[in-house]
């Protein structure tokens, strides 16, 4: 069965579309944390209203926690941004008819694979939100993870906590995982 470029490229195309649906369907939509905290708190009383002044340590508090939230955005637009680019390699070479059977399974293979430590890593980080935590990244490298949290400083127990989430999830020992905050 010999297959055209275009041919090709679409299914890839659709295969690609049908995974990322069922991830987003199965991790479900996500949610600021400040509208998820509205809705558990329910609706607020109508005759409410709240006054607030901002002393300037307060103004600089908040710039530092829009900094803070900035490195974690960035990083992982960054990091969304460099898997993106490989998928893009990888699929040219799905796409060239002139791929070796080894190529091509070779370059599905790495999409396979970054698709799978991008859900992993996202689960992780959704996991980490919910231990507390305002924000978090995970870079999942070869053989070693590391983790970043927002906070202003890491109990013991915090610790052993998110690397007992890492261990669990990605199957690999204690000592490969390095946990790390940022305030």
């Amino acid at each position: 069965m010999t297959m055209n470029k275009q041919t090709m490229w679409l299914v890839t195309m659709l295969t690609l579309m049908v995974v990322l649906s069922a991830y987003y369907i199965v991790t479900g939509p996500v949610e600021p944390a400040n509208q998820s905290v509205q809705k558990e708190k329910g609706p607020a009383p109508a005759d409410v209203s709240v006054k607030t002044t901002k002393s300037s340590s307060d103004a600089g508090k908040e710039l530092s926690e829009e900094n803070a939230g900035d490195y974690f955005v960035g990083y992982q637009l960054q990091r969304s941004t460099l898997r993106s680019k490989m998928t893009e390699e990888y699929m040219k070479i799905l796409t060239d008819p002139e791929s070796s059977q080894q190529q091509l399974k070779e370059a599905e293979a790495k999409i396979n694979q970054l698709m799978k430590v991008d859900k992993t890593e996202s689960v992780l980080e959704e996991l980490i939100r919910s231990e507390g935590f305002h924000d978090a990244v995970v870079i999942t490298n070869d053989h070693h993870v590391d983790v970043i949290v927002q906070a202003d400083n890491l109990a013991n127990r915090q610790v052993v906590k998110l690397i007992s989430l890492v261990k669990e999830r990605l199957n690999i020992p204690a000592t490969q995982v390095s946990v790390a905050y940022r305030p």
